[in-house]
């Protein structure tokens, strides 16, 4: 194995610790642990995000253990997925929520490797490895599949449960139904306020994707 390759495995295997580490606590911050809360797991868009990252870090670091002479074309793009979730992990927590950022209680170990160690860390895998073309142009399209489907969820979740509880949600349900302040239609939101917001990510995001894609793109490819 030539220095550059060895290189490329080291940092694969950061970042697949990293990523299994963030899987970790996303099970642990919501289940009582370490401080952290009883709520659903899959109710957060961040975890989603850590989980998909940790696919593509696995099958990164298999690819480069197997040898593979360029990267298999479906881990390419589960991990462009990922990478985009992780973005909108990484902008959501330091831009969306910038009132809880600040606080030292903020800046547990769990959402230390969840919002920030593994967002940058899959960006710069990304910048640093992933081969010249290999981005097809309907990926930034293909990457909103999975962040679009969860706000569905949680927004069509909520709703049904405001209609089986006579409108609204009393505050006892809060947690269940709203994974972050922002969403609580209930508390001073509006839903219409809400997938406004959601659009405008949406668009940053389609936005960041074809950053990635145009910045990759072999533009010597005939």
């Amino acid at each position: 194995m030539n220095e550059n390759k060895r290189v490329k495995l080291i940092g694969r295997i950061v970042w697949a610790v990293v990523a299994l580490v963030a899987t970790v606590f996303t099970l642990t911050d919501h289940l009582g642990f370490l401080g952290g809360d009883y709520r659903p797991v899959a109710l957060f868009f961040t975890s989603w995000s850590v989980w998909l990252a940790a696919i593509a870090a696995v099958l990164s670091l298999v690819s480069v253990i197997k040898n593979d002479e360029k990267t298999p074309q479906y881990v390419i793009l589960i991990k462009f997925c990922a990478i985009i979730m992780m973005i909108a992990t990484f902008v959501i927590s330091a831009f969306v929520l910038p009132d809880k950022i600040w606080k030292a209680a903020y800046w547990t170990p769990g959402s230390t490797f969840k919002h920030f160690l593994l967002p940058i860390i899959t960006v710069a895998d990304t910048v640093m490895y992933d081969e010249k073309g290999s981005y097809r142009v309907s990926y930034p399209f293909v990457s909103l599949i999975v962040p679009a489907g969860f706000w569905a969820a949680v927004i069509t979740r909520f709703c049904l449960a405001r209609t089986a509880n006579g409108g609204a949600l009393p505050a006892s349900l809060w947690d269940a139904y709203y994974p972050y302040g922002f969403t609580n239609v209930d508390n001073g939101h509006s839903l219409a306020g809400l997938i406004r917001l959601l659009v405008i990510i949406m668009f940053a995001l389609l936005a960041i994707g074809y950053g990635f894609y145009f910045a990759k793109k072999d533009y010597k490819r005939k």
